[in-house]
């Protein structure tokens, strides 16, 4: 796949995502970081909206997994497990994707355009696959929320 393809694929992704954030952001941010304020046992006012949740919030793997369950009962939208990771990847093959367990910067390329909520400099060379969910804020998983609802209010 060239290059182009695979960004024009991200951009769609990020897209979809922006165009439900604009009108419905407050909401949806509001509603997340409820939901991980729930899940991590932790006051609302703790939750930021960029935060890292395993970092300063010390959200586990598990944790992750009740969340899904709660942004998509909340939204009525569906989550596909690891979505973040298989969205960035995309078409990537997984040679393109990782090389080794280290992101290529292809990969980096797609996650920066996937989070921008993200400091760019945090998607340096040497970033594992693995690392990926220590980037993550109560913001990404905003972001997730509306690609999700963008997906479904359009068919794709």
């Amino acid at each position: 796949m060239s290059q182009v393809n695979s960004l024009e694929e991200i951009q769609q992704i990020r897209q979809s995502a922006d165009r439900v954030l604009a009108t419905r952001h407050a909401e949806i941010l509001t509603t997340t970081r409820a939901a991980i304020a729930e899940v991590l046992g932790r006051e609302e006012e703790e939750v930021t909206p960029h935060a890292s949740l395993m970092t300063d919030l010390n959200a586990e793997s598990l944790d992750f997994l009740d969340l899904l369950f709660r942004l998509e009962s909340a939204f009525n939208i569906k989550i596909p497990r690891g979505g973040i990771q298989r969205a960035t990847q995309g078409s990537l093959t997984d040679a393109e994707f990782q090389q080794n367990g280290i992101l290529t910067e292809a990969a980096l390329q797609r996650l920066r355009v996937l989070m921008p909520e993200v400091d760019p400099a945090r998607f340096k060379p040497g970033l594992t696959a693995r690392e990926i969910p220590l980037l993550f804020t109560p913001e990404t998983f905003a972001r997730l929320v509306a690609w999700r609802i963008g997906e479904s209010e359009t068919g794709s």
